[in-house]
């Protein structure tokens, strides 16, 4: 790659976005966070297009060394055309064209793409998916999204939905997701639906060992908790995770068949927790998965973790220049 070609990235999240800045080598020269809490885009748009500017003043860069700026965005979106349509987690942010504001604002060409994907990408650039070009990188978080990069191109699918793994129906007429459908792997073991089957299980055990890890409160019982009591060996904890892990290996078995990659990448809870999570995945996987493709895949957490946003948008860009012949 070339050295000389710098990109800018963000990361539009629920509470903030992240800024970066980069060179085509996966080297972060700068990053910033934007305050995005409640906000309308009216406030925050110019403060992204200034943050960027900012970040190539304090890394001694002219802005005219920017070749490009990517936008790593939540769903629902229209990826295309660069608007972000319905984030669920900022009711003001509805039919925003990002993409457009920053083009006219920058004066750069700019790429616009899913959350997930761009986990994916900067993983591939940044992080644990560095030389290799067959992988998949899962958010394992509140959902389970995905991003797939075989060989050496990101798939997107037809329509860009590609990549949403967590809605694939494991279980015929199982717990209902949040998504519409019902028996969706997200559903088993996303973390929010895994909070939300414990909260209905123990709404009349308020003294129940979760729910003091959850300070008392069964609306704030969360994957930490379970954690927690998992740890500490209760015996409904401990069924919980190793549902959890058995419907993971599964979802993930589909993947390792169907792909073949080289490597899964596990976002936030498999570096958060660590063996506790992995292990039990790996103990159920050969079940679900060949053991020629499962020798073939190393199972591994992100290298990124929670600063993983200020590198997305970053790698956005660089596989959109990549794509275009331009490293």
């Amino acid at each position: 790659m070339n050295r000389d070609r710098i990109v800018v990235g963000y990361d539009i999240g629920g509470t903030k976005i992240g800024v970066g800045l980069a060179d085509s080598n996966g080297k972060l020269l700068g990053k910033a966070r934007i305050e995005n809490k409640d906000t309308r885009p009216e406030e925050i748009l110019p403060l992204m297009a200034e943050t960027a500017r900012k970040l190539a003043a304090e890394a001694n860069l002219p802005f005219g060394a920017i070749s490009m700026f990517g936008v790593s965005a939540p769903g629902p979106a229209d990826i295309p055309n660069g608007i972000l349509t319905a984030p669920p987690n900022n009711k003001h942010w509805r039919n925003v064209p990002v993409k457009q504001y920053l083009i006219d604002a920058l004066k750069l060409p700019g790429v616009f793409e899913n959350d997930a994907n761009c986990g994916a990408l900067a993983e591939w650039y940044f992080g644990a998916g560095r030389n290799c070009d067959d992988f998949i990188y899962l958010t394992m978080s509140t959902g389970i999204g995905g991003g797939i990069v075989a060989g050496g191109h990101l798939i997107r699918g037809r329509g860009y939905y590609a990549g949403e793994v967590g809605h694939t129906v494991i279980e015929l007429n199982g717990r209902q997701c949040n998504c519409g459908l019902k028996g969706c792997y997200e559903a088993y073991a996303g973390g929010r639906a895994i909070a939300q089957h414990v909260q209905a299980l123990l709404k009349d055990r308020p003294d129940h060992p979760i729910v003091a890890f959850a300070g008392g409160k069964l609306d704030d019982v969360d994957m930490s908790a379970i954690e927690k009591a998992v740890r500490a060996g209760d015996p409904l904890a401990l069924e919980i995770w190793d549902e959890m892990s058995l419907r993971n290996a599964q979802g993930m078995g589909i993947l390792i068949n169907t792909f073949n990659p080289a490597k899964l990448i596990l976002g936030t809870l498999a570096w958060a927790v660590g063996a506790l999570y992995l292990d039990p995945i790996r103990k159920y996987l050969p079940q679900f998965a060949w053991p020629q493709t499962l020798a073939q895949c190393e199972l591994v957490p992100s290298e990124l973790r929670r600063d993983i946003g200020y590198y997305a948008g970053c790698a956005a860009a660089l596989y959109e220049l990549k794509e275009r012949g331009e490293l």
